[in-house]
């Protein structure tokens, strides 16, 4: 089957292509489309045909209908062209796989990606760009997915692809341009600049086309209108090249002048031999495999065209001895690709620094080598420049300023890689406006002046796989995708781990896949099977770590213990109260010692209050701590954490609900101050993921963490059922039941039951709910807990309810309201009230379900429970409506939505309240108002 989005979405799958019937469908096979051989998450795709939190009930049996209509359009009954990736027997996400051949987006990317290269790689032979250019534009047929409703991912790819097709246009002018096709591109020129005024790389290709077809003076006006609009709309000057173009064209520089235009069918000229070099060439071999990074490279090309200057361009262009040299400081963490980034991008801007190119490995991370010092650096610069060695200066002062005066009105590009400092850099650093600079390092050097600075992170998903490629082959690694991607994830996009994992498989060209995965799924080895040869992920991070664990600062052993331990603590990242909690130091203290990992590329922080650690340095801190760490200061560090985890919870969840009944078990420990309601349900949405793990990880511990792990999830379940987190409910819940059940925890492990019976509800699983409350109710009977009982109670009557048994559940109901008068729990009979209304209206009787709903209301009122208001106010309008009583039933209704809408009440029930009030609106032809 193939498809093409560059226009209307369409299918071939034959002679003829084709469009795709309901809107839906169509909706449904862009999304998949969008994300072409990646898993869509289900509730990714529910979000995006419906809107976000939009999606009726039925939407997930919709969503199955149509994917199963959908691969009967393909032609897919076997599913493999459209694969259901599962967890467990759900159906976690679809995943299209498309072939690049198939699929005209992702062939007019390939068609880009080889006309840029050709470009790249032979600027004096541009012809062959030129063609793939052309070809690729012509795939375009209208906007992308013109006849498909806009979903998010639709949104996003249609501008995404419409910048690229507009670089490809650029990029194609620009091949015409060196082919000498200057009048065939002039016209389509000026219809770009006027539809895109501000960018500035279309405006220098018409100016020097205009230069090139005579029209010097128009050439200037095009340069004077782009002047004028910058400085008039933005407050900022036309870029250095354009500034220097203009002086060139005001010159009349003969260097402009375009080569003759090839007559059809013929290639250009050969230009004329270069003459030798004249400067050192000590760039190294760039990687063969180097793969992406596409933003990064064009953000270094950028910086260093700044030196660029085209020979014949020195009179009156701005440049001059004043003029900084251009430098660009690229960081990040260890194996992330920071040299080989450089070297690649070297290599490409190489031409434009014709007086020689200097390299430098300056071992500022190399394990076992001590960093270099600047003047021994400097004596092999000047030897590589000319200089006899016996005139090489010994003070690294002297040696720099002999280095700058050599080099100054030279055009030279410098690499230090691997840099340990901004001291051991800036002596090695030229001082001629045309010279520059590439740093690499592994801490961020922020007080190098003059520096543009560049963080690396890891590869994104598809150029992490691309990378495995190139190192593995195409062929293999599409044979067994989702091994391929399995392994990205192991290796954490790292690409030293994924060279190392690539040239393990390259060399055992036998192995499945599969047999690596199978290796590095063990977290404990992971970092031992990546390594081969020299390269070891393990050796690349211990640099990083003795740094501190030998350093002489009185911090760094706060460093490196906060290193350690956090490698202890569950869930994606933690925050800074957190982590002080952890470490057992004052925020200032714990703050400084995360900052200093942060600096050093072992920790990274996407705000000032969180921190993340990458997986395979996580495998590394573990280590650390089992080797260096003793065994009870971990537990007892994982004890502080859990502690306030569950106290914060805990008075996070009585803020939202004060009135709400559940096991309240006070745990001693650190609560993370939180003044509302609305701090309340903040702390809990952000450190959700991580309590959830904390859980997790808890219950498999000691049993004091396992007890901590089981009061945790109580307290979640005041958060996740209001917001109908069903499975999260569900796994926590489980999760407390086999704890419960191995600490011999008989009233944990009723109320765990009762909490998974919510969970059930929630996936209208009754018959689940019903067994599982009954499980309770023999554990709350047998310990004689009357509370306990009454809750389970509730909830079996409103299972028994669901399952159309109403006569069971009203005698159900009314065991539990004798109970609670018995006790005079008046809140107790606030649920069951409520409870047994439903029952009665379930068999008709509709009068006895108002009476017990009005009572119900009377007594929240009288509790100040306002959850239980509205949800009698609900229930009494439903069943006014229920008699045709629709102007009384939607009064309760208005009075009712109120009570949905305060910050941190059930979100899932305000569309209750609508849907009820809706066949009011309906009947009696009037607005819902202004709620």
């Amino acid at each position: 089957m193939r498809y093409r989005v560059l226009g209307a979405l369409e299918l071939r799958d034959g002679d003829q292509w084709t469009s795709l019937g309901p809107a839906k469908w169509r909706m449904l096979l862009a999304v998949l489309l969008c994300h072409a051989n990646r898993t869509v998450p289900a509730e990714r795709l529910l979000d995006e045909l419906w809107g976000e939190g939009q999606a009726p009930q039925s939407a997930a049996k919709l969503l199955q209908t149509y994917v199963s209509r959908l691969r009967q359009s393909l032609g897919d009954a076997s599913g493999g062209a459209l694969i259901t990736d599962k967890q467990g027997y759900r159906a976690h996400g679809y995943r299209l796989v498309v072939e690049a051949a198939d699929f005209d987006a992702h062939r007019f990317e390939q068609l880009v990606e080889e006309g840029r290269r050709g470009l790249d790689r032979d600027a004096d032979s541009p012809e062959d760009a030129a063609e793939r250019l052309r070809e690729a534009l012509v795939l375009w047929r209208g906007t992308p997915f013109a006849d498909v409703p806009p979903t998010p991912s639709v949104e996003t790819e249609t501008t995404r692809l419409g910048e690229l097709r507009l670089q490809a246009v650029d990029a194609r002018i620009d091949a015409d341009l060196r082919c000498g096709r200057h009048a065939d591109v002039l016209g389509e020129l000026e219809a770009l600049t006027a539809e895109h005024p501000y960018r500035e790389g279309l405006r220098g290709r018409l100016m020097l086309a205009l230069y090139r077809s005579g029209r010097q003076a128009d050439a200037l006006a095009a340069y004077r209108a782009l002047h004028r609009l910058l400085a008039e709309d933005l407050g900022v000057e036309p870029i250095p090249p354009l500034q220097r173009l203009q002086q060139r064209i005001l010159t009349a520089d003969a260097s402009l002048l375009a080569p003759p235009a090839p007559r059809k069918g013929e290639r250009p000229a050969a230009p004329a031999a270069r003459p030798a070099a004249r400067g050192p060439r000590q760039l190294p071999p760039a990687s063969q495999a180097f793969t992406g990074r596409h933003g990064e490279v064009a953000v270094i090309q950028a910086l260093l065209e700044q030196s660029d200057q085209n020979e014949g361009s020195d009179s009156g262009d701005g440049d001059g001895p004043g003029r900084p040299v251009v430098i660009a400081a690229i960081d990040g963490t260890g194996g992330v690709g920071k040299s080989t980034l450089a070297i690649h991008a070297a290599h490409q801007l190489a031409e434009r620094f014709p007086d020689g190119q200097l390299y430098v490995d300056l071992h500022g991370t190399t394990a076992g080598l001590s960093p270099l010092e600047p003047a021994e650096v400097l004596g092999r610069f000047l030897r590589a420049l000319g200089v006899d060695g016996s005139s090489v200066p010994g003070a690294t002062d002297e040696a720099s300023a002999q280095f700058r005066s050599l080099v100054a009105g030279r055009r030279l590009l410098v690499i230090l890689d691997n840099a340990a400092s901004v001291d051991q850099v800036r002596p090695l650093l030229p001082a001629g406006p045309d010279c520059a600079a590439l740093v690499t390092s592994r801490e961020m050097l922020t007080t190098l002046e003059g520096a543009t600075h560049l963080h690396l992170g890891v590869l994104p998903h598809d150029q992490a796989v691309a990378l495995l490629e190139r190192i593995v082959g195409v062929e293999r690694v599409r044979a067994e995708r989702a091994e391929a991607e399995e392994i990205t994830r192991l290796c954490g996009r790292l690409p030293l781990a994924l060279r190392i994992a690539g040239a393990r498989l390259a060399a055992r060209p036998a192995w499945p896949l599969r047999t690596l995965v199978s290796k590095l799924t063990d977290a404990r080895g992971r970092l031992d099977e990546l390594r081969f040869g020299n390269l070891a992920v393990r050796t690349s991070f211990e640099v990083s770590y003795d740094a501190f664990r030998l350093g002489g600062r009185s911090d760094d052993a706060d460093a490196v213990r906060a290193f350690r331990l956090l490698s202890a603590a569950p869930g994606q990242d933690v925050s800074l109260p957190v982590a002080s909690v952890l470490l057992d130091h004052p925020a200032d203290r714990t703050e400084n010692a995360l900052e200093r990992l942060v600096d050093a590329q072992l920790l990274e922080s996407p705000d000032s209050v969180r921190y993340h650690m990458h997986d395979l340095l996580r495998l590394f801190a573990s280590e650390r701590a089992e080797q260096e760490e003793s065994e009870a200061e971990t537990g007892a560090a994982l004890e502080r954490m859990m502690s306030a985890y569950v106290a914060t919870a805990q008075r996070a969840v009585t803020l939202l609900d004060p009135h709400r009944p559940w096991p309240r078990h006070p745990v001693e420990g650190t609560v993370i101050p939180l003044r509302d309601r609305t701090e309340a349900a903040a702390w809990l949405k952000a450190e959700a993921g991580n309590l959830l793990a904390a859980v997790a990880h808890a219950v498999t511990q000691s049993d004091a963490l396992a007890r901590l792990g089981i009061r945790l999830a109580q307290a979640l379940q005041w958060f996740l059922y209001p917001r109908a987190h069903a499975q999260d409910l569900q796994t926590v819940n489980e999760l407390a039941i086999g704890a419960a059940r191995r600490l011999g925890d008989l009233e944990s492990q009723a109320w765990a039951l009762d909490h998974l019976a919510g969970a059930h509800w929630l996936q209208h699983s009754y018959e689940e709910m019903r067994a599982t409350l009954e499980s309770a109710l023999e554990i709350w009977r047998a310990i004689g807990h009357q509370r306990g009982e009454q809750r389970s109670l509730c909830n079996l009557a409103d299972a028994l309810s669901e399952l159309g048994l109403f006569e069971e559940a009203i005698e159900v109901q009314r065991r539990q309201l004798a109970l609670a008068r018995d006790t005079g729990d008046l809140a107790a009979e606030v649920v069951g009230l409520g409870n047994l209304g439903r029952a009665h209206r379930g068999l008709g009787r509709a009068e006895d379900a108002v009476t017990c709903f009005k009572e119900s209301l009377e007594h929240a009122r009288r509790t100040g429970d306002v959850h239980h208001q509205g949800f009698a106010m609900y229930e009494i309008g439903i069943t006014y409506m229920e008699q045709g009583k629709f102007p009384e039933g939607r009064a309760h209704l208005d009075e009712a939505l109120p009570v949905w809408q305060r910050p941190g009440t059930y979100e899932s029930w305000r569309g209750h309240t609508w849907s009820g009030l809706f066949p009011a609106c309906m009947t009696l032809q009037i607005g819902p108002g202004p709620h």
